[in-house]
């Protein structure tokens, strides 16, 4: 597989020289991109068997989502609360800290203002293009549908949407349109111990790469096309 398949920046999602600003990134140092992939890795070749096309969204997120956020450096809840009839399928925060400064606000839009992003995660086999059925078998919306509203609804920017293998990170200027966003294939990094591919992968993820400064900035916002 060559790196054009590994990465696709659908819609120029990010400037056209995306893969040589991710690398050139000092989010991290190589000691700490080191650790963080010898982690997955090991996660990954532990729980692999159970990451098949059978694999359900919930398996997938208890399998190799949840660790994997926490190795991108996010705390995050589950089903959370917006009002009366939504709720947020993962929110994402860049510190336990973070989360529990804002805890008291759940089940309101304060809750939302200490996060830097929410995330859906599908079965191991859907198509992250088509719409995901639910539990009875009925197709919803397609599912960068449903991170628009929830971005919307929480005034957050970033979003992700993964199957586990396919990776897309979505953002709240363009994600209505479906087409444009950033896709990395995390099984393809992980079956060929791809570190380069990782670096990236964790340079366009993380909570680091979404997360706003003091001046309302962050690392990722000079790689929007």
């Amino acid at each position: 597989m060559t790196t054009s398949n590994v990465i696709v920046n659908a819609g120029g999602f990010f400037a056209a020289d995306v893969e040589e600003r991710l690398a050139a990134s000092d989010l991290y140092t190589h000691e700490e991109l080191a650790e963080k992939f010898e982690h997955l890795c090991e996660h990954f070749e532990r729980h692999h068997a159970h990451l098949n096309d059978d694999a359900t969204a919930a398996q997938v997120g208890f399998f190799l989502v949840n660790r994997a956020l926490h190795i991108l450096d996010y705390a995050h809840s589950h089903n959370e609360p917006l009002g009366e009839d939504v709720r947020i399928e993962y929110t994402l925060f860049n510190s336990a800290e973070a989360f529990l400064a804002h805890v008291a606000g759940r089940g309101t839009s304060a809750f939302f203002n200490g996060a830097c992003g929410v995330a859906k995660v599908a079965a191991w086999a859907a198509n992250l293009d088509e719409p995901i059925k639910n539990e009875e078998g009925e197709a919803g919306d397609p599912p960068a549908f449903e991170l628009d509203e929830q971005m919307r609804a929480t005034n957050l920017q970033w979003a992700i949407l993964t199957n586990g293998r396919i990776w897309r990170l979505f953002h709240k200027n363009t994600c209505a349109m479906m087409n444009t966003y950033f896709e990395m294939d995390l099984l393809h990094i992980l079956e060929n111990r791809d570190t380069d591919m990782f670096k990236l992968f964790v340079c366009a993820f993380s909570s680091k790469a979404i997360s706003f400064d003091k001046s309302g900035a962050c690392p990722d916002k000079a790689l929007l096309a």
